[in-house]
């Protein structure tokens, strides 16, 4: 596993330069610019599920769903799903991951996990949300078990997120140090 770990450090590492960091840092600018752009025709209040960083329990899932269905929001709710939120997840997940193997030399290798594990769980989230609107489209009923699937993938991708977000800064910080 470390082998693997060290693998993963050295191959960010290499890429990890200001020109990259920057480049990257506009692209996630760009794709913020364009979730918010998706988010206006949304009824307000209305809350995707990635807006939801405390997650959401699978019996939210239905009510969510059918404020979408409701405001004749689905199809653009699952345009955003598969236009944007299937390249995201690598956007931000690399843009930490430059930070911490460029910034943080000094760190244990293994913060480096914790950007790609956030984008591994949003992918496992993004997919489920797929399937779960077009269940939702077609038959006005999702089966428990997929909710329960996209509940867990949320909260673990926003754990490892979080974590990402500490490794950063504590990349960051040795970097000053």
């Amino acid at each position: 596993m470390a082998g693997m770990i060290d693998w993963l450090w050295m191959k960010t590492a290499g890429i990890a330069s200001w020109t990259t960091f920057g480049v990257v840092l506009v692209i996630a600018i760009a794709f913020n610019i364009l979730f918010n752009r998706y988010g206006r025709h949304y009824p307000k209040g209305l809350k995707t599920f990635d807006g939801r960083m405390s997650g959401f329990t699978p019996s939210q899932v239905e009510p969510i769903l059918k404020e979408f269905h409701d405001s004749g929001q689905l199809d653009r709710y699952l345009a955003q799903e598969t236009q944007l939120d299937l390249i995201y997840p690598l956007v931000y997940s690399l843009l930490f991951a430059i930070i911490i193997a460029g910034a943080g030399a000094r760190l244990p290798h293994w913060f480096i996990v914790a950007p790609y594990a956030a984008a591994l769980f949003d992918y496992c989230e993004n997919f489920t949300y797929i399937a779960l609107i077009l269940r939702y489209r077609a038959e006005q009923h999702v089966p428990f078990a997929l909710a329960v699937v996209a509940s867990v993938a949320s909260r673990l991708k926003w754990g490892f997120i979080f974590l990402s977000l500490g490794a950063a800064l504590a990349a960051l910080s040795a970097r000053l140090r």
